[in-house]
């Protein structure tokens, strides 16, 4: 829980079917109290002013709750929603998709009342799966880019037969994880809360990172206790081969469109998803895996019992037994070699330290940087955007205006679904794009964002004289790069004569914007998903907009170059199209 419970952040959750207008009720004693956190130390009082509830965070000033739907109230002001279960006690706290358990101090629960049980019942689930369905067509603006409207239905309707019969609360959760998977979409996600979230929050992991290369699986961090060498490959668990341990990783997650590739490359050595954590939500946890591997030293297959580990504990042995598998925290380095008349620009991600930074940040640091090639007349540029997991679309934008010779505009328009009048009508949302967004009606029924300066990319980018860059230019990319990152790599490919190097991205130009989404909490069980509400239609060729970006030069590591911290994609770069000997 965040430690400043109120901020002007826009959140919207909401229940279709009800409006979640203003009701003038005798505030239920039974919601009254003083509400902690496990996981934070801030407390919540509600109280009664005359007849509406009010909510006071600790250390700082009430504020008045708007009753919904049975035991849900409102401060739609900074988008948190508040949700009782009166016989246990319980409130849950959703802000900006932040989701949190709170429980009533000194609380005795009522004689008879046992507790939840962890077992869903399929109305219940199905109420959920309909409501997820309505929101999705309601809200989500890139719902059918990678599916026709009747994939949808058939995938439902699949997934409603899944839920016809009692299940565990994390089966349920696998359900909501395909429906969302189908849509291809970085920014639309699935969360467990409350007490499902505990569950699969404290999951063991698998005592591995992985690398996949060729659709097959090697361990290349180990973090048991067994003797099993880097480099050797996974070749079943518990009796699910490699091929299908994958092919249920991909039923279950996705990338931005339908290649598999840079969904592979993220349940490895990426940092976005761990294979370890992974398995154990799909395949079941359990106190200790069998496994069959290919001994990377000897080549024999041999067999072994490994058991799980916790997080805490997978991270501290990975920093401790290779540290130099640590991602760097730093969102830009930036190095020049004058002797070999190169320098490399290492982008991480396209925001420093949050996406409320002055809009000189990134602007700044790349005058800074194009100054310094300049003024040593640096003759050949590496941008380095792999795993770039993405930020403020303009900073990519920023960057392209060192090479460009003509202005451009990076997205030709930002829709929207609807209005703050259609969300209202149609959901009970009272929501601020209107405001925000200035939000204006189109042909086809859809609405476009026309406040420029509330979405930069929406403005013309000028080409920079000053600085300049006209030598050679290779940008390196790979399947850890989405949304702000992946649309980078488009625009280079469109609007530069950049030599693109590496394996496709993730993130391709033209789905989603991560700048305004709304959370959607399960009525009858514990699973939300997250749904982006604009979406962005960039500038660049239609071909280029259903897939990841497509190298000019395919490289990727092999299994021994990861194991010897080798990479192969910029020792190509240096061999074969800057014919230098790199000097570090």
């Amino acid at each position: 829980m965040k430690k400043i419970f109120i901020f002007l952040s826009i959140f919207i959750k909401f229940t279709f079917g009800v409006a979640a207008q203003t009701i003038k009720m005798q505030a239920r004693d039974s919601y009254l109290g003083i509400y902690s956190s496990k996981k934070s130390t801030l407390k919540i009082t509600i109280s009664k002013n005359d007849t509406a509830l009010t909510a006071q965070a600790s250390g700082q000033s009430a504020f008045p709750l708007e009753a919904g739907v049975k035991d849900q109230f409102m401060y739609y002001k900074a988008g948190i929603e508040l949700l009782f279960d009166t016989s246990k006690g319980e409130m849950t706290v959703n802000q900006d998709g932040d989701i949190s358990l709170f429980i009533k101090d000194n609380f005795t629960p009522e004689a008879g009342i046992a507790q939840k049980p962890t077992i869903y019942q399929p109305e219940d689930m199905q109420a959920d799966l309909n409501k997820f369905k309505r929101a999705l067509i309601k809200t989500h603006p890139g719902l059918y880019t990678n599916q026709s409207p009747e994939e949808f239905e058939e995938m439902v309707d699949k997934l409603m037969l899944d839920a016809s019969k009692p299940l565990q609360a994390k089966d349920f959760y696998k359900i909501v994880l395909k429906m969302i998977a189908t849509i291809h979409d970085d920014h639309t996600s699935v969360k467990a809360f409350n007490h499902l979230g505990d569950i699969i929050a404290n999951q063991k992991w698998l005592p591995f990172q992985i690398y996949v290369k060729d659709e097959r699986i090697f361990i290349v961090n180990n973090l048991s206790n067994l003797q099993i060498p880097e480099g050797s490959e996974i070749l079943a668990i518990d009796d699910h081969l490699s091929n299908e341990i994958l092919s249920e990783i991909l039923e279950h997650f996705s990338s931005d469109g339908k290649s598999i590739s840079p969904t592979l490359h993220k349940i490895g050595v990426s940092y976005f998803m761990l294979f370890g954590k992974l398995y154990p939500q799909i395949f079941g946890e359990k106190v200790s895996y069998n496994i069959s591997y290919r001994d990377y030293k000897s080549n024999k297959i041999l067999t072994a019992q490994v058991e799980p580990i916790s997080e805490q504990n997978y991270i501290a042995l990975r920093a401790k037994r290779y540290p130099s598998s640590i991602p760097s925290k730093d969102a830009f380095n930036f190095e020049v070699n004058k002797h070999g008349n190169y320098a490399i620009l290492k982008i991480d991600r396209f925001f420093k330290n949050s996406f409320s930074e002055p809009e000189n940040t990134f602007p700044d640091y790349y005058k800074k940087c194009f100054k310094e090639i300049s003024a040593n007349r640096i003759g050949n540029l590496i941008i380095d955007l792999r795993d770039n997991s993405g930020g403020r679309g303009e900073n990519a934008a920023f960057l392209l205006q060192y090479f460009i010779d003509k202005p451009i505009i990076p997205s030709k328009e930002i829709i929207a679904l609807g209005n703050d009048e259609y969300f209202l009508k149609t959901t009970g949302v009272k929501l601020r794009l209107d405001e925000d967004y200035g939000l204006a009606r189109q042909k086809d029924g859809t609405f476009k964002v026309t406040r420029y300066e509330a979405l930069r990319d929406l403005k013309k980018f000028d080409p920079i004289e000053e600085y300049h860059f006209n030598g050679k230019l290779v940008v390196l990319i790979n399947g850890g790069m989405v949304s702000a990152g992946g649309t980078a790599a488009g625009l280079f490919k469109e609007y530069t004569n950049a030599i693109l190097v590496g394996s496709e991205t993730s993130g391709y130009a033209g789905l989603s914007n991560g700048v305004q989404k709304i959370s959607i909490l399960g009525g009858h069980t514990e699973t939300a998903i997250t749904i982006p509400l604009l979406h962005s239609v960039l500038a660049i060729s239609p071909v280029l907009q259903k897939r990841g970006t497509i190298p000019d030069y395919e490289v990727s590591n092999s299994v021994q170059d990861v194991l010897e911290n080798r990479d192969a994609a910029i020792e190509f770069v240096f061999k074969n199209l800057l014919h230098i000997k790199r000097l570090y």
